[in-house]
């Protein structure tokens, strides 16, 4: 067995990714591709208002439409309603539940107010066209001001638009504006106002699902989800099913990013018709659907105020976080005390608050989104550290030297409760500026400067993030040698495109001492798991992969043992052979194969196995630096970048390879926030993206070169030593690249832009307007 803690022989090693050729040939499939025989397709009936009362519905012409077999309103169906949340550790938010199908009250464009049943999907969206429904329209709260007058609520029962207030580390802080808040004065403040504006995460296959009724009462689900254990708990929850008559398969996802972690209320009116009607039923979420009532992302407003000394010694901070979570407090509830917790950033405060205050508003609903409160968190402070240093007439790399929290002070307790686990973010800084080769940039602005030249921007950013969800998080793993001596590998985590098939047969195959080839990677089924809770919070490695790594320690344990007794000597007297089995050290000719002690065993009805709910007690903080180089073009306002370096901490590497592929998926998505993507709203909360037509997406060539580099710090919690790896990138980039387009506009006296940074937007600021 590898000692825990050790770097074991597959691992940091680039092994090619087994999970590919499926997908680029076309044989994995999707659950838009899932066709149990007599399958029936549903379409919704969606609110064209954002926010009405519902007077009646009719299914009559939907009814008699072709290929139509069913159509259903709310009261059709009595399905209940979805539990209104005010986020981790705080209470239900009760008279702010979700329907499945619109009762009586309509709150975002697109909610549904009907479900019809059809032969064809086609029929379905004709049968659904067909629908006849009254409303009254309403008054509309369209945004976060709107929603803090409660002049106007969405759920008058509340008494509020405030879904929940937190406050760190002090609740008396709660509700209270950063002005009124103890402050003695500082030679160099600032006040800066940020917006992390809605995204829309617009996956590959968007949000799909097919039920299929059982013999035994009971449903089969197939669904692109990142914790299938838990749509199974949520789906026998609210439909009042045997949990365990439900069975949640994972097909191939096609792109996640936390939108697909969520629950979502046409999964439970699709399981609820295919129990009803016998049937297989499926549905597939048009990218229109996505767009207008899909989750999105981010949707934050930070105020940041910092205190501190001309030397540029940042010695106070203040945050008020105001958060929309959309219509209903649901998915998203939970995403803006995330970016409470890492507020403070890479930075060591003497003194230091934040307040969150959530509300809801008539827009879609919010979920998790790549990152989940860390870009937004990220962002916020970095962007105040700038204008800091712009105030104080010093570096902004110099400032970050300054403040950033040093080694010796590992772990470093936050003022908001997060325990930094080790790391060394100067470090981290100077590596990545050292990469960018920030001197023959610098010398590159001035001479364009001083030729009247597009001009060039230089922006630095540091990050810090929490990873692996909350401390007591756990995840299922079993390990079992079969008597042919393959090896296969449970897990209750469930892969979205990150490779866990080849990662952990690495770490299983470097344990038992066998190839990688011969583990086989169980993930993604309830019948063949017996748990899981997902994967989310970039935890699969360090919790999945390290629950792998003690269970395949045990089994190879137990197999020396059982070596032992098959060849009828003391454990210390063997010694390990090629293949993961046994040779006696006196007489290397007696031996026993791996899968001959695993049949062995078999035959004693001794499974060669193990398992466990692996927790590791602790969250692990994976942190970096990013510098981006931009050019603006000074007669259009276009932003290129030119050159994006990031550096990263994500602790021990199982597979380098899988984890440049994550770095650079996740810059393109952080570049993505920074320069292209915004979903808006006009002053009747109507969406004003609802197609990629409108919603740019960066493609190929948007991509800029990137640079990476990484440092390794082990995780002190688990014994692979990783941290999450999967979303530094969309961490990072965005405020390195808006604070490089400030440097670079900063001679017409430009000190903040607001994201996405559109060539309207810059040419508008070029240009003064």
């Amino acid at each position: 067995m590898v000692n825990e803690g050790s770097v074991p022989v597959w691992t940091n090693r680039p092994v090619r990714r087994r999970e590919d050729r499926p997908l680029l040939t076309g044989a994995s499939r999707f659950t838009g591709d899932i066709r149990p025989p007599e399958t029936l397709h549903v379409a919704f009936t969606r609110s064209p208002v954002a926010s009405a009362a519902l007077r009646s519905v009719s299914l009559e012409a939907a009814l008699s439409a072709r290929g139509v077999v069913a159509a259903f309103a709310a009261a059709d169906l009595e399905l209940k309603d979805i539990p209104g949340q005010g986020g981790p550790g705080r209470p239900e938010a009760p008279f702010m539940t979700r329907p499945p199908l619109v009762h009586e009250t309509i709150r975002h464009v697109g909610e549904a107010i009907a479900v019809v049943v059809a032969e064809s999907p086609y029929d379905a969206v004709d049968g659904a066209e067909l629908v006849d429904y009254d409303y009254d329209l309403a008054d509309v709260v369209a945004d976060v001001d709107a929603a803090l007058a409660d002049e106007v609520l969405l759920f008058p029962d509340a008494g509020s638009n405030v879904v929940t207030r937190r406050a760190m580390p002090d609740e008396d802080m709660i509700g209270a504006a950063a002005e009124t808040l103890d402050w003695p004065g500082y030679p160099v403040e600032v006040d800066v106002t940020v917006e992390n504006q809605r995204l829309a995460p617009a996956p590959i296959e968007p949000v799909a699902i097919v039920a299929e009724p059982t013999d035994d009462g009971g449903v089969t689900v197939w669904c692109g989800h990142q914790a299938p254990h838990r749509l199974r708990r949520q789906l026998s929850r609210l439909l009042d099913l045997d949990p365990e008559k439900v069975r949640v398969i994972v097909p191939a996802v096609g792109g996640a990013f936390g939108m697909k972690a969520m629950l979502f209320p046409e999964y439970v009116v699709v399981v609820a018709l295919a129990v009803r009607l016998g049937t297989p039923i499926s549905w597939v979420q048009t990218r229109y659907e996505q767009f207008i009532c899909g989750t999105h992302g981010r949707a934050m407003r930070h105020r940041v105020r910092l205190g501190g000394d001309q030397s540029g010694r940042i010695r106070a901070g203040r945050v008020e976080i105001l958060a929309d979570v959309g219509a209903y407090p649901h998915n998203g509830s939970g995403v803006p005390l995330f970016a409470q917790y890492m507020a403070p950033g890479s930075y060591d405060f003497d003194d230091f608050g934040v307040n969150t205050t959530m509300v809801v508003t008539n827009r879609a609903p919010t979920g998790s989104y790549r990152g989940a409160g860390r870009p937004e968190a990220t962002f916020a402070i970095e962007r105040a550290v700038d204008v800091f240093a712009s105030r104080a007439g010093l570096d902004p790399a110099e400032v970050r030297r300054m403040n950033a929290v040093r080694p010796e002070q590992m772990p470093y307790l936050s003022a908001t409760g997060a325990l930094y686990d080790g790391g060394d973010y100067v470090a981290a800084l100077d590596l990545a500026i050292e990469t960018a080769r920030l001197d023959e940039v610098r010398a590159e602005q001035s001479a364009r400067r001083q030729r009247g030249e597009n001009p060039l921007g230089i922006g630095v950013a540091l990050f810090v993030e929490r990873a692996g969800g909350d401390a007591a998080s756990a995840e299922y793993s079993r390990v079992e040698v079969q008597p042919d001596g393959r090896v296969t590998a449970f897990t209750g985590s469930s892969a979205a495109g990150q490779g866990h098939a080849t990662a952990y047969s690495q770490i299983v195959a470097s344990v038992l001492g066998v190839a990688p080839g011969l583990v086989e990677v169980v993930e993604g089924d309830t019948a063949r798991v017996k748990d899981g809770t997902g994967s989310f919070a970039s935890r699969s490695m360090q919790i999945g992969g390290s629950g792998l790594h003690r269970c395949a320690g045990r089994v190879a344990d137990t197999a020396r043992e059982a070596a032992a007794r098959m060849l009828e000597c003391s454990v210390d007297e063997l010694k390990e052979t090629d293949g993961g089995g046994f040779a006696a050290v006196a007489d290397p000719s007696v031996e026993a194969t791996l899968a001959e002690v695993a049949a062995w065993l078999h035959e004693l009805g001794e499974p060669l196995a193990d398992e466990e709910n692996y927790s590791p007690g602790a969250q692990t903080f994976p942190y970096g630096a990013c510098v981006a180089v931009v050019e603006v073009d000074q007669d259009t306002g276009k932003v290129t970048v030119v050159r994006l370096v990031s550096v990263d901490d994500c602790g021990r590497v199982v597979n380098p390879l899988l984890v440049e592929g994550q770095v650079h998926g996740s810059l393109l998505q952080g570049l993505a926030q920074a320069v292209f993507e915004g979903i808006e709203y006009d002053d009747q909360a109507q969406p004003l993206a609802t197609s990629l037509a409108d919603y740019p997406v960066p493609t190929a060539p948007d991509a800029p070169r990137y640079t990476t580099a990484r440092m390794v710090t082990p995780a002190p919690s688990n014994p692979l030593g990783a941290k999450g790896a999967g979303e530094s990138g969309c961490i990072g980039a965005p405020p390195a690249i808006v604070n490089a387009v400030v440097d670079a506009l900063s001679p017409v006296g430009v000190e903040g832009l607001a994201m996405p940074l559109t060539p309207e937007r810059v040419w508008r600021a070029l240009n003064g307007l």
